[in-house]
């Protein structure tokens, strides 16, 4: 990696050349980039989008970046090596930020096929090939419970032993501006035709104080406005798991894979036809009590790593609704599947050198579409190690 003495790394995807990998998608066509990561489930709730308003999750993050020196963890802190300026080192960390407010959708709206694994247990797996230092793949939950962030000793020493570190993706200020821009419409649609006043109006309330001026929310996108209302509430100054994973791998000069693009991600939600949008929307609204209630399961499966019931939770989600199915199983082969095949393309190279720590959401191992299951193979050697 090409940086100065005290440059943050550049975070991009690599682009693998070898003949025998599938070349990338035209943009119009990379559908596979999603943020919806994570075992999918747990969204940040109520967030402002919009980018340099200081109560939105990028100024509240900024402020948590500046005053966080260390990423506590059950067994001590993931420390910087020694000599390093922290408080510079986390001011320069903040330039990028974790994509976040959340797309975690996934986990909250999307079904998923759960059936017998061999990888239905276990959050952590040792990647081993003849050669090569072994490298590591950690599935997370994009979640600042304290009960997730707080992580065991065993996934501490994995990531200490790393050279480099990969992860979804992280925004830059450009980004984030970007990102604003593109959950609005430029079309003359507008929000409350399409969802209905009733139900635009039940949007509002769930909304709150945390809501939009009324010329932006009038012209957000259904996908943009589910992940306005499905994410949990948390405090303004925590962070995800994997906010705190890469502000540590930052802190310790390691280097940097991003394993997806904005660009990518932003065709992957407009991808989704309006009606499917629209319709997990109105479910979104309608069944939020019960969305809700289903995090904190979520979260309990991911603490005893059971990956299987992290899926049905997922699946659950449908409500026995043939209707809503389909329209879950689309938004699951967009966001879920098609991303993890993407992120394996991306990591085709880094796991090639070994000694990368590779962190993604939960969901993404999971299936015989998942990123375990593909791993295995193209012949790596796996090992659970937590």
């Amino acid at each position: 990696m090409n940086m100065k003495l005290g440059q943050s790394p550049v975070i991009s995807p690599l682009a693998p050349s070898e003949p025998n990998i599938p070349q990338s998608r035209t943009r119009g066509e990379q559908i596979s980039a999603l943020f919806i990561g994570e075992a999918g489930l747990v969204l940040r709730r109520r967030e402002s989008l919009e980018p340099g308003d200081p109560s939105s999750y990028y100024g509240r993050r900024r402020l948590a970046q500046a005053a966080a020196a260390n990423t506590t963890v059950a067994h001590g802190p993931l420390t910087p090596p020694m000599g390093r300026d922290v408080t510079a080192s986390r001011s320069r960390s903040s330039r990028r930020r974790a994509l976040a407010p959340g797309f975690l959708l996934a986990g909250v709206l999307a079904a998923t096929v759960a059936c017998a694994d061999p990888f239905d247990h276990g959050l952590l797996w040792r990647l081993e090939r003849p050669g090569v230092p072994p490298s590591y793949i950690f599935g997370t939950l994009h979640s600042a419970d304290p009960r997730v962030t707080r992580l065991p000793a065993t996934v501490v020493g994995a990531f200490a032993s790393c050279r480099s570190f990969a992860m979804e993706i992280h925004l830059s200020d450009a980004d984030e501006a970007r990102f604003f821009e593109a959950t609005q419409f430029e079309d003359g649609q507008r929000l409350e035709p399409l969802l209905g006043a009733n139900d635009y109006a039940r949007l509002r309330e769930i909304l709150g104080d945390q809501a939009p001026a009324e010329d932006i929310l009038a012209r957000t996108k259904p996908w943009a406005a589910l992940l306005r209302i499905a994410s949990p509430r948390v405090a303004s100054a925590a962070t995800t798991l994997d906010d705190e994973l890469f502000a540590t791998a930052m802190l310790r000069r390691m280097g940097m894979v991003g394993l997806e693009l904005p660009d990518e991600q932003i065709v992957a939600l407009d991808s989704i036809p309006i009606d499917s949008q629209i319709a997990l929307l109105r479910h979104a609204i309608e069944h939020r009590p019960l969305l809700e209630a289903r995090l904190e399961s979520t979260i309990r499966a991911w603490l005893d790593r059971d990956l299987a019931t992290i899926a049905r939770i997922n699946l659950a989600s449908a409500d026995g609704d043939p209707a809503l199915e389909r329209h879950q199983v689309l938004l699951t082969r967009r966001i879920v599947d098609d991303r993890s095949a993407l992120m394996m393309y991306r990591l085709f190279l880094p796991l090639r050198a070994g000694g990368i720590f590779v962190a993604v959401g939960a969901l993404h191992l999971h299936g015989a579409k998942g990123m375990l299951a593909q791993l295995k193979a193209q012949g790596y050697k796996l090992r659970r190690v937590y």
